[in-house]
């Protein structure tokens, strides 16, 4: 195994498998347009048995392996006991070195920052000749409160960053930050988009991608890291009990490593393939609904790609990509790798997680199912947009809606949530499109029910179905499947059947919109 290949599989493994690395989907370097393009469309085959990607040729080829769907989408998970350890010694925020790595896995004592006193500074005055003329200067915020994370819960704050050693000047472009209930097992993503405008605290009002940079270069207690911290308190009234962070090396080399991915596709995409053919010429990719197995290049471009789409949308295609990696890592069983890569790589990404630490997360990763991980995200409902003095497009925060976001993240799971988990619903495709049923399936599972994949009687069905194996609805999600689903009440049907092993029948027709 090579070098670069170890380097992979680790940061693979570190925090919760592979976490860590989606974060740098985000960051890519401005597409050249040029007037020669060539139009190529990307369709799933259907049944879902295998996809072959129309990709523009590319300097670097990446393997492509056998397109795989799983008999169901979510796995079947059984509970192993969680190890007994001896607790870590205090550490300081700032990475340190890691002892000789050992099998024994350490739990992780949450680590709570107080906040620093705050003396503002008068917002810098805008020079420059051709500001926006609809300028509106934003006044300092009040802090926010502090939220109450529980004791048991373990916060990690990943970060996505471009910084290159001989760069002065860089930013975190993706920041995902966790909560982890090992007892559970829990896992919450709260997607943080890299163009919140907020107050940076005893600096100005920017993008808190920009916290790392400023807090690495002014000095500041704990670094880049201990101001974007102390951003994080006073403006959503969190933050984390450790941090990891990796650069945009070896991004598109993991996912091949991996063996690609499997992504389900909700939307038609269409944005322009960034490697330019042997011509010079940039081709233009439509990537249709589907599931698609997709290389690192192609992974890359999908969590990236916003022309026909928005910064909101990228970041959760980010957190798709992460969930499918994820699960490989998991089909893979590439946790027993870790302790063997761990120490000739572990200077290749910074985090103050030891070997201990993470072994501990890979166990919480080992025990969870599709449905323990929930995935958030501080969107367009949570936002206002905004147009800075120098003309940039950011996103100021609306407290109230974000709020409410951050409460769930952070809370311990619902049992409701739990019970919905036993909840199984059967999944059909009554039309001819390729992976409609996959694509209902990972709705089904992001709402935490358990989708059951099974052929349809027919594939001619103009509207979408629903039938209830109950004389009752009670304890079958009757009412959220038809929100969802957009079925109506003429479409629901009742035949009642106390031997089945399934609540309801999802039978999709030619008005389903997987996009919607």
């Amino acid at each position: 195994m090579s070098k670069i290949q170890s380097v992979l599989l680790v940061c693979c493994c570190l925090v919760l498998i592979l976490l860590l690395t989606i974060l740098l989907f985000s960051i890519a370097q401005s597409v050249p347009q040029t007037p020669s393009v060539i139009y190529i469309v990307v369709t799933p085959t259907p049944m879902g048995i295998s996809s072959t990607l129309m990709v523009p040729p590319s300097p670097k080829s990446s393997p492509t392996p056998t397109f795989y769907v799983p008999p169901t989408w979510t796995p079947t998970f059984t509970p192993s006991p969680m190890p007994t350890a001896t607790p870590l010694p205090t550490r300081t925020p700032t990475p340190t070195q890691t002892p000789t790595p050992s099998i024994t896995s350490s739990p992780l004592p949450p680590r709570r920052p107080t906040a620093i006193p705050i003396t503002p500074i008068a917002e810098l005055e805008i020079t420059m000749t051709q500001a926006y003329s609809g300028y509106l200067p934003v006044p300092i915020p009040t802090a926010v409160p502090r939220y109450p994370i529980p004791e048991d819960a373990i916060t990690i704050v990943l970060l996505g960053s471009d910084q290159r050693p001989d760069w002065d000047y860089w930013n975190t472009d993706a920041i995902q930050y966790v909560v982890i209930y090992p007892d559970i097992p829990s896992v919450a993503v709260l997607s943080i988009p890299r163009d919140l405008y907020v107050y940076i605290p005893n600096m100005r009002m920017s993008r808190i991608n920009t916290a790392d940079l400023y807090g690495e270069r002014y000095g500041f207690d704990g670094g880049g890291i201990g101001l974007l911290n102390q951003t994080l308190l006073y403006n959503l009234g969190i933050t984390a009990d450790y941090y990891a962070m990796v650069n945009f090396d070896g991004l598109i080399g993991l996912v091949d490593v991996l063996g690609g991915v499997d992504v389900p596709v909700h939307c038609q995409l269409h944005d322009y393939w960034p490697i330019p053919d042997e011509n010079g010429e940039y081709h233009i990719l439509t990537l249709e609904p589907g599931i698609h197995h997709m290389n690192g290049e192609l992974a890359l471009w999908y969590s990236r790609t916003r022309k026909t789409t928005s910064v909101f949308a990228r970041e959760a295609r980010q957190q798709q990509i992460l969930e499918a990696m994820w699960r490989k890592a998991k089909q893979s069983n590439l946790f027993t790798m870790l302790p063997a890569l761990y120490e000739q790589t572990r200077d290749l990404y910074q985090t103050d997680l030891g070997l201990g630490n993470i072994l501990e997360l890979g166990i919480v990763a080992a025990q969870l199912d599709s449905t323990d991980v929930r995935f958030y995200n501080i969107g367009r409902n949570e936002t206002q947009f905004y147009i800075t003095g120098q003309g940039g497009n950011v996103y100021l925060p609306l407290w109230e809606p974000v709020s409410a976001v951050i409460d769930a993240a952070i809370k311990r799971p619902a049992e409701s949530r739990a019970t919905r988990a036993e909840i199984r619903i059967e999944v059909w495709n009554g039309t001819t499109l390729p992976d409609r049923d996959w694509l209902a399936a990972d709705t089904l599972t992001r709402y935490g029910y358990t989708p059951v994949v099974t052929p349809a009687d027919r594939q001619d069905y103009a509207q979408t179905q629903i039938v209830v194996f109950s004389s009752t609805t009670k304890g079958t999600g009757l009412n959220q499947i038809q929100q969802l689903f957009h079925v109506r009440d003429e479409n629901v049907s009742y035949v009642e059947n106390p031997a089945s092993d399934v609540k309801l029948r999802l039978i999709l027709g030619q008005d389903y919109d997987p996009c919607r």
